[in-house]
Formats: structure tokens, sequence, C-alpha cells
């Protein structure tokens, strides 16, 4: 596999690009693709393996490890509302601990409290070359809503074991924040259907 040639395809807020490579069997095919970032950065992932990340998700819990904090978000692609663990991108030349701390304020008017990080990590590598950190940690404060952006439509909730059962068997739930309440609360990942 190859890659032969990769061109841009403005949006608005997305730019679209159209890669050509070679196949296995050393045939020429096209992928097409979206990003926040320009050709350079593609580029240089694609061409150098440069690593870069967009953004963070954050999982914070409380001191005893009982509640996280998610956020019920309306999400036009969705239709509706989702239940995810709060996330942000990224400001230019900003340390992805200082992102999880403004983001999370922000969304929840909680304070975050960063512990670590895993990643960067892709998010849907089939359509985008979007790269979280999935950050950790503890929350402390009142949940607010005085920190959101205008446009946005975001409830802060406090998530424990019967409500994380609740959401998953009943709400909209992101792949990735749904593997993370499983993990989290030791739910498991099928419900078997063997007789």
């Amino acid at each position: 596999m190859k890659i032969l040639k990769i061109e841009e395809q403005p949006l608005k807020y997305l730019k679209t690009f159209l890669i050509t490579y070679l196949d296995r069997f050393s045939q020429e095919q096209k992928w097409e693709m979206v990003s926040r970032g320009g050709l350079d950065r593609l580029e240089d992932e694609v061409y150098q393996h440069t690593d870069y990340t967009d953004g963070a998700m954050i999982v914070a819990l409380n001191e005893s490890n009982t509640q996280t904090v998610m956020v019920r978000e309306y999400r036009p692609v969705a239709g509706g509302y989702v239940y995810a663990f709060p996330a942000g991108l990224c400001d230019e030349g900003e340390p992805i601990e200082v992102t999880s701390v403004r983001e999370f304020k922000e969304e929840t008017g909680l304070d975050f409290h960063f512990q670590g990080k895993d990643g960067p990590r892709y998010t849907t590598v089939g359509l985008t070359n979007e790269r979280v950190h999935t950050v950790f940690g503890t929350f402390s404060g009142e949940i607010s809503q005085e920190y959101l952006d205008g446009s946005e439509d975001i409830e802060a909730v406090i998530v424990d074991r019967d409500e994380a059962l609740r959401l998953l068997k009943e709400e909209e739930v992101p792949i990735r924040s749904a593997f993370l309440l499983m993990n989290l609360f030791q739910i498991p990942l099928f419900e078997s259907e063997a007789k």
C-alpha cells in the first residue's frame, strides 16, 4: 500500500481531501476524508507520521470512583440529544492539560483536576484524521451553565452505575463514551442471547 497524492476539497469549517493511493495489488484507489486541519498537517501525518491532537475527551470521577460526569448535548447529526463525556478542541498551541480544564469548566461549570491522559487516538479513522486524548482526573464544585457558549445546548449530569445502565439501555451514547462507561462501572459489553 502506498499513498500517491492528497488533494484538498475545501468546505467552510472542515476541509475535505481526496487521497489517491496504491492498494496491496498496486491498483490505484481513492479515499475521501474530512479534517479540521489543513493539507500541511495531513501530509505531515501521512508521510512523516507526525502526531497531532485536536482535543480532549474528559473522564472525571468523584474521589470514591462511584460517579462520573457526562453531558447531555444536542447534536444535529443525531437529530437529538446524546450523552457523552465532556470534550473540546485545543486552542492553538494549548497543552492538552489546559484544554481539559478549560473545556470541562465551560461544559459543566465544575472544576477538573488532571491526573493523566491516553492518546492521542483516532476518533473515526475511516472518515477523518481527528485525534483526541482521553484525559482522566477528578471533579469538584457545583454544576453550572454559566460558562456555556450561547450556541451550545448542554446539560451536565452526574452518572453512577445505575444511571450508566439506564443511559446505555435507553439513550443515545456514542461508542467511545459507551465503552468507557462499561469499563468504569464494570458493565458487561453485551447481553448474551444464548439459550
